[in-house]
């Protein structure tokens, strides 16, 4: 009985000894992960900022070409790195602290925020030079701060951003998941602290990498990407997408078309002819098929040649709420019929029609190859043999053999003659009767 007792007592101790001694612990765990120099405090604290930065700065750093010192304005949070050469050499780190100066260990305190970098390496030998006579001293920038930069209007996920003095405003736009529909991105504008603002033309940099269109951001900066205002002059732009996915289980020269209508709204400027107005929105490319522009206007269509009609079209100018649809250029060619893969398959020059339905697979049930149809794509010509030279976007058709069309057809006549003959007899039944 005395060792029930106390084997009972002991099994309600040891829960209670085990709380006191946890609960400290835990305490202690909880102020370590509130305090800022706890490693897990920097752990979380980087994750928060991980899906808002646009570059993490360190060593080392992604950048499209080397920073120009007298184009560099430095500001808080830099970090620079000084290095003293003559009799008593020494070396050491600095960063430019949110008041914009900097703190040189035994020499003294140095405003420097607002100035070039050039300005600031200039400062800083001025004022080590009172300090270590006939030394050299070289200034380095080692780390570019962090800044705060605002996307604002038409954007997928418009907020607060952070990026460095290497970023340009493409960037930004990426990071925030792109435009919306809506978006004006002829007339982004951006305005900096000192109350200038710059407005910008985007697709010029997404269409032909003219930087000029695409800045860099300073901190502050608001990027404010405004709607189409439908009460000013403006135009509609169809253009028929294609993307191609290529097969690679059945056939790796066949690919399937997936077609896709985009449509955007562009302002018109005053008297803006058709070749300027393209020229503007980025779509003067390769890439369209500028001989099929399909102008709709007042419910009427009209078929456009920029290409052999092109001097004539020069003055031709827009009106308010127009439509202009502009095809891209197709590079595959349509085969259609008995073959055992129809569909569309990648140009090559000087292809015949035989070729291309030797890639697609003739069947038995198909006809031979004098009967093959080319429908030519640019005149709508059509012509028939095997040996014809196809061009992009044409479509071959192959033909089914005229046996094989009677067996289609007495396929389809026989149960319908069938079912005739078995209701015949059915009536004759019930009347006998």
């Amino acid at each position: 009985m005395k060792t029930f007792i106390i084997i009972f007592f002991m099994a309600l101790a040891v829960p209670l000894l085990k709380a006191q001694t946890q609960n400290p612990q835990n305490l202690i765990q909880r102020k370590s992960y509130m305090d800022r120099e706890s490693p897990k405090y920097q752990t979380s604290f980087e994750k928060f900022y991980k899906n808002r930065a646009i570059l993490q700065i360190g060593s080392p750093q992604i950048l499209e070409q080397e920073i120009p010192d007298s184009l560099y304005i430095v500001g808080p949070g830099d970090q620079l790195n000084i290095h003293i050469f003559g009799e008593l050499e020494t070396e050491f780190p600095v960063t430019v602290l949110p008041e914009g100066s900097v703190i040189l260990p035994s020499i003294g305190s140095l405003p420097v925020a607002g100035l070039s970098l050039k300005e600031v390496k200039q400062k800083i030998r001025s004022f080590i030079g009172h300090t270590y006579i006939k030394a050299d001293v070289k200034v380095d920038l080692t780390g570019m701060r962090k800044f705060r930069v605002y996307l604002v209007g038409e954007v997928q996920k418009p907020g607060t951003y952070f990026a460095q003095a290497s970023d340009r405003v493409s960037d930004v736009i990426q990071i925030a998941e792109g435009l919306t529909d809506w978006a004006d991105e002829t007339g982004i504008q951006v305005r900096h602290l000192n109350g200038s603002t710059d407005t910008l033309n985007i697709s010029r940099f997404l269409r032909f990498a003219e930087k000029n269109s695409n800045p860099t951001v300073s901190g502050g900066d608001v990027i404010y990407v405004p709607p189409i205002d439908l009460n000013t002059a403006y135009v509609l732009v169809e253009s028929h997408k294609q993307k191609n996915l290529e097969i690679q289980n059945t056939n790796p020269n066949q690919v399937v078309p997936n077609k896709t209508s985009i449509r955007k709204i562009y302002h018109l400027l005053k008297g803006e002819t058709l070749r300027k107005f393209l020229e503007r929105i980025g779509s003067y490319s390769a890439e369209i098929d500028l001989s099929r522009i399909t102008l709709v206007r007042n419910g009427e269509e009209r078929i456009i040649d920029m290409l052999d009609q092109q001097d004539s079209y020069n003055d031709f100018s827009l009106q308010n709420k127009d439509l202009l649809i502009i095809p891209d250029l197709i590079h595959e060619v349509y085969v259609q019929g008995e073959v055992n893969l129809p569909g569309a398959y990648s140009y090559n020059v000087n292809l015949t029609a035989n070729d291309y339905v030797g890639k697609a697979g003739v069947l038995e049930t198909a006809k031979g190859s004098d009967a093959i149809i080319v429908i030519h794509a640019s005149a709508g010509k059509v012509e028939h043999g095997g040996k014809v030279i196809v061009e992009k976007g044409d479509t071959i058709i192959v033909p089914r053999k005229n046996r094989e069309l009677v067996r289609d057809y007495i396929g389809i006549i026989a149960p319908v003659v069938s079912m005739l003959i078995s209701t015949y007899s059915f009536y004759l039944t019930v009347t006998r009767k």
